[in-house]
C-alpha cells in the first residue's frame, strides 16, 4: 500500500489518500509437470470414475427412504429465457444471477428451481439494468413453463429496457493543467456509453491518480453530473495546486541488508518531483529482491510553503538463507527427489548463491504398474552451483552464473552426460514481457541405442522471449501466454556442434461459467544443421507423444524411429519439426467440487518430422484406415480426464484414446498420471 499525505485547501488539514495497488511480486517455483504413463484398460477408468463418485454420494436405500418421506421436491430448471433484451446480451445477464440453466456436462446433479433465490435474481437484474443507464427498466418473471410430469420447468424473465441515459459529455475546468485527452485516458465513462453512477468515483480516483502521478499531491477535484433528457452531462472541477518536490530520504528497517543495496531500487532523489508511480515502482523494485516481506513508503513531514515532502521507506526482512527439499513424479524424470541450499543476501550485499541436486528414477518399467515389481531404476540426475545479481555493469539486468553436472537417460535407449557453465542474462522489458540471453559451454557424452559413446563440446547461445498475462501460472482460468525461444549452436562459437532451433508457443484461457475454462495451445518448432555438422544432437531434435503432448499415445513415440538390431523393436529417433495443437474444456463436477475434484475433456493433435517437405495436407485426415497411416501423419488423441485441485496445481490423471495408429500397432488408450496442467 502506497501512503500519500497532501494539503486540502477546503480546511487546512493534513488529509491521507490511499493508493490501492497491490505491489506487484514475481515468484518462480519449479514443479515437475510430466508423470509416468500407466497402461490399463478403458474399464479400470470406469471404475476408478465409479469409485470416486460413490463416495460423494449416498447410499441408494437411505436416498429412498427419505424420498418416501419428504414432501416432493421442486423440479429441475430445464432453460432459463429473457425476452425483451435488447442492449444486454443474455450470456451477461445469466452471470448475474444464480437460478442457472444445467450444463451440457452436467449429468451428476442438475439445478432445481428455488422461488426465493429466483426473486432475488429479478432484483438483481433490475438493479444491474439501473446502474447501467436504464433507469426506468423493469424486470419481472413472465411465466414458469413446466413439463407434463412436472419435472422439468424453463424460466421466463420478462424485461422491459426502456430509453437509456447515455454519457454526453466528460470535460473538466479551465485550469486544470494536464491536456484534457490525457485526463480521458482510462474512464470507465465515456461519450456515447450508458451512464453508470457506480463508475463516477473509480474515474474520480483515476483522474486523481494523474495528477498525483505528476507532483500535484494537494489536487482538489469536485465532480459534477447533469442529467437532462436522457443526456448526463460529467464535469470535474479540478484545483491542481502546486507540485510538491522531495526534500529527504530516509531508510530504515534494513538490520542485515547494506544501505546501498536499497538505494539501488529507489526510482527517484532527492529534488525530484514526487510522483506516485515512482513510488509505486520503488515498492515493486524492493520486493522483486525477495529481500524483504513488507515495504511501506510514506511521504512525511509535508511543508505545502515550501513546497516539499520528505520520503520514509520502511523494510522489514526475511531470512536470507532457505534450505529446500520434496519429491515428484513426472513423465520424464520418473519418480523425482531434489534437495537444495541457498543464500539471497551473501554478507548484506543483495547477491545470490543456490546450490541444488535432483535425481529422477523409474520405478517399473515399461508403462504398466506392476505393485510386486518395484523397481529404482535411476535416468536423471544433476549438481548444480548458481550465482545470481541484480545488476549488471550499473543496469538492471539479472544475471547469473552456474556450474552443472548431469546424466539424462530419459529418451529410451539414449544416455547423454553433461559438464558444463552458463551465463544468463534477464531484461524485463514490461510489466508481462521477459527477455533471456544466454551462452552454455557443455561437454557432452553421448551413448545412443547401444552405439559406442561419442564425445562433443557444444557451445551455444539461447535468446528466448516471454509474453505471460496469466492469473494463476500453475492452474491458468484466464489469461494469455506466449513464448519464442531461439538456439544457435558452433559457428563462430566455436565448439563441434553446428546447429540451430527455433521454438514457438502461444496459448490461450477463456473462463466460462462457473469454474469452468477452455483452454487452447499452438506449438511450433524447427531445427537444422550446418557447417560440418551432418545430424542435429538426439538431445536437441524434438519428441512428441505422451502426457503432455498428444495423449493417446506412448512418451516420445511418434515421428522417426530407429530398429533396434537386437531386439527389432522400433526406438524413437525424434525429428527436425515439431507442430502440436491441444485444447482442454476444464470443468466443474458439482457432485465432487466440494472435495476439490473437477474434469476435463481434451483434444489433442501433434507430430514430428525429419523434413518439413516430408508434410502433406492428406496427413492431416483425422481418421484413416491402419495400412495408411505411416510416421508422417499428423496423429490425434481425445480422451477425459479428472483433477484434484492442490494449492501447487493439480494432480491430474487422464485417459487419452489414439485415433490413428500405424498397422500393428495398439489402439487401447493409456491412463497419465501427472501434477499441473498439461500446459
Amino acid at each position: 500500500m502506497i501512503r500519500v499525505v497532501y494539503f486540502s485547501q477546503k480546511n487546512n488539514n493534513y488529509i491521507l489518500a490511499q493508493k490501492c495497488r497491490k505491489p506487484h511480486r514475481y515468484t518462480t517455483t519449479l514443479f515437475p509437470v510430466k508423470i509416468l504413463e500407466i497402461s490399463f484398460g478403458p474399464s479400470v477408468f470406469l471404475a476408478l470414475l465409479l469409485l470416486l463418485i460413490g463416495t460423494a454420494a449416498r447410499p441408494v436405500g437411505a436416498q429412498q427412504d427419505e424420498a418416501a418421506s419428504a414432501p416432493e421436491q421442486a423440479p429441475y430448471v430445464n432453460k432459463v429465457l429473457f425476452v425483451g433484451n435488447e442492449s444486454i446480451s443474455k450470456d451477461k445477464l445469466q452471470g448475474r444471477i444464480k437460478t442457472k440453466a444445467p450444463a451440457f456436462y452436467n449429468i451428476f446433479r442438475k439445478p432445481r428451481l428455488d422461488m426465493t433465490t429466483l426473486r432475488r435474481d429479478i432484483a438483481q437484474l433490475e438493479g444491474y439494468y439501473h446502474s447501467a443507464g436504464f433507469f426506468e427498466a423493469s424486470v419481472t418473471l413472465e411465466s414458469l413453463d413446466y413439463s407434463e410430469d412436472r419435472r422439468f420447468v424453463d424460466v421466463v424473465i420478462s424485461i422491459r429496457e426502456g430509453k437509456p441515459t447515455l454519457v454526453e459529455s466528460v470535460d473538466f475546468s479551465e485550469n486544470s493543467l494536464v491536456d484534457p485527452d490525457e485526463l480521458r485516458k482510462g474512464l470507465l465513462l465515456k461519450p456515447g456509453d450508458p451512464y453508470n453512477a457506480s463508475y463516477l468515483d473509480s474515474d474520480l480516483y483515476t483522474v486523481q491518480s494523474e495528477y498525483f502521478d505528476r507532483g500535484y499531491l494537494a489536487v482538489a477535484i469536485n465532480e459534477s453530473v447533469d442529467i437532462q433528457a436522457y443526456r448526463a452531462r460529467i464535469h470535474f472541477e479540478i484545483d491542481p495546486g502546486t507540485q510538491i518536490r522531495i526534500r529527504n530520504i530516509e531508510i530504515s528497517g534494513n538490520e542485515r541488508s547494506r544501505t546501498r543495496v536499497i538505494e539501488k531500487e529507489i526510482a527517484f532523489e532527492s529534488g525530484d518531483i514526487c510522483r506516485l508511480n515512482k513510488l509505486i515502482e520503488t515498492q515493486r523494485n524492493l520486493y522483486e529482491t525477495g529481500l524483504f516481506t513488507v515495504v511501506d513508503i510514506n511521504p512525511e513531514n509535508l511543508d505545502p510553503l515550501e513546497r516539499t515532502v520528505d520520503i520514509s521507506v520502511r523494510v522489514r526482512e526475511r531470512k536470507a538463507a532457505w534450505v529446500e527439499g520434496g519429491f515428484g513424479v513426472g513423465n520424464i524424470l520418473g519418480s523425482r527427489i531434489f534437495a537444495g541450499w541457498g543464500t539471497r543476501n551473501l554478507k548484506g550485499t543483495g547477491l545470490g548463491l543456490r546450490l541444488k541436486i535432483e535425481y529422477g528414477y523409474d520405478l517399473f518399467e515399461g508403462e504398466t504398474i506392476k505393485l510386486d515389481e518395484i523397481q529404482f531404476r535411476n535416468n536423471y540426475w544433476r549438481y548444480g552451483l548458481e550465482y545470481f545479481q541484480r545488476y549488471l555493469l550499473g543496469l538492471k539486468i539479472l544475471m547469473s552464473i552456474d556450474a552443472f553436472v548431469e546424466k539424462d537417460a530419459t529418451v529410451e535407449n539414449v544416455v547423454v552426460r553433461r559438464v558444463g557453465g552458463r551465463f544468463l542474462t534477464r531484461r524485463r522489458i514490461t510489466r508481462y514481457t521477459d527477455m533471456l540471453v544466454g551462452f552454455t559451454n557443455e561437454f557432452i557424452t553421448r551413448s545412443v541405442f547401444g552405439r559406442p559413446a561419442d564425445e562433443s563440446q557444444v557451445r551455444y547461445i539461447t535468446n528466448s522471449y516471454s509474453h505471460d498475462k496469466r492469473d494463476f501460472i500453475l492452474n491458468p482460468h484466464k489469461g494469455i501466454y506466449r513464448f519464442l525461444r531461439l538456439k544457435l549452436a558452433g559457428g563462430i562459437l566455436g565448439g563441434t556442434e553446428d546447429f540451430y532451433t527455433a521454438s514457438a508457443s502461444s496459448q490461450w484461457y477463456w473462463p466460462l461459467l462457473r469454474s469452468d475454462v477452455l483452454a487452447l495451445r499452438v506449438r511450433a518448432g524447427y531445427g537444422d544443421h550446418y557447417g560440418q555438422s551432418e545430424v542435429i544432437p538426439i538431445e536437441d531434435r524434438y519428441f512428441a507423444g505422451g502426457s503432455n503432448s498428444v495423449r493417446g499415445y506412448e512418451n516420445n513415440s511418434l515421428g522417426p524411429k530407429i530398429v533396434n538390431e537386437e531386439t527389432g523393436e522400433f526406438l524413437p529417433l525424434g525429428g527436425r519439426a515439431l507442430l502440436l495443437t491441444n485444447i482442454e474444456f476444464r470443468f466443474e463436477i458439482p457432485v465432487l467440487s466440494r472435495i476439490n475434484i473437477s474434469g476435463a475433456a481434451f483434444f489433442d493433435g501433434g507430430n514430428v518430422w525429419e523434413d518439413p517437405k516430408n508434410i502433406k495436407i492428406s496427413d492431416f485426415q483425422l481418421v484413416k484406415s491402419d495400412s495408411d497411416v505411416d510416421i508422417n501423419d499428423y496423429r490425434y488423441g481425445i480422451g477425459l480426464g479428472i483433477r484434484y485441485n492442490t494449492p501447487v496445481g493439480p494432480i491430474r490423471l487422464d485417459y487419452g484414446v489414439p485415433l490413428k495408429v500405424e498397422e500393428g500397432q495398439s489402439d487401447n488408450g493409456l491412463f497419465y498420471l501427472s501434477l499441473g496442467q498439461t500446459f
